[in-house]
């Protein structure tokens, strides 16, 4: 092989001659060193895991957050039925302020109406004898100046007058000079019938004391 191609084709080359460990002293004691070192121990470089303690651990956290979640949504729940219950409680007393106004109107309509009929029986009571001495005054002048009226001439004649004698003595009251002579029967009677000749002349005191009382009642 020439020169040129040894240069070139350096692993065809020789082989160099390996050195002995035993030549040089300090070779001797880096392979002396490192065959006093112990071997690389894998389990160093991994700590030892409790794993009862991190179950327990594990366990501890999601109860913690399971509480957390339970006690926010009774919270939630709490604060819903609150809510639902202040509802319920407006509306009750919106519906029972209007039922007592209803109560309380009703009864007012009621001791009005009370109230008014009994002023107005008051009235009547008070009223009907007033309206009842007017009314009589009233008939009774009618009645006289019906028989002054209807009278014939000449003395003689006789007035049958029938009803209550109080009713004949005012009648008689109307005529104070030139009576006729009456002639008084008791009746149970409001008015009077006064007959001479062939006239009949009555009062109708009867018929305006029950149109007065109906107006009062």
């Amino acid at each position: 092989m020439s020169l040129q191609l040894a240069r070139y084709l350096k692993d065809f080359s020789e082989p160099r001659r390996p050195q002995s460990p035993f030549l040089h002293d300090g070779a001797f004691a880096r392979s002396a060193s490192l065959a006093e070192e112990p071997a690389f121990d894998l389990s160093a470089s991994e700590p030892e895991i409790d794993v009862e303690a991190e179950r327990e651990q594990a366990f501890a956290a999601g109860r913690a957050e399971a509480e957390a979640e339970l006690s926010a949504r009774h919270r939630a729940e709490i604060e819903g039925l609150r809510s639902a219950h202040a509802a319920e409680i407006d509306a009750l007393r919106d519906r029972l302020e209007r039922h007592a106004l209803s109560v309380i109107a009703e009864r007012f309509r009621s001791m009005t109406d009370t109230l008014a009929d009994l002023v107005a029986s008051q009235a009547a009571n008070v009223l009907a004898p007033v309206l009842d001495e007017v009314l009589s005054e009233k008939a009774i002048a009618d009645l006289a100046a019906a028989i002054r009226a209807g009278l014939p001439e000449g003395d003689g004649v006789v007035v049958t007058v029938k009803g209550p004698s109080n009713l004949f003595e005012q009648l008689k009251l109307q005529f104070e000079d030139g009576a006729p002579v009456f002639r008084h029967l008791e009746a149970d009677d409001l008015d009077l019938v006064a007959e001479f000749g062939d006239a009949v002349l009555v009062t109708r005191m009867a018929a305006w004391a029950d149109t007065v009382r109906r107006v009062l009642a």
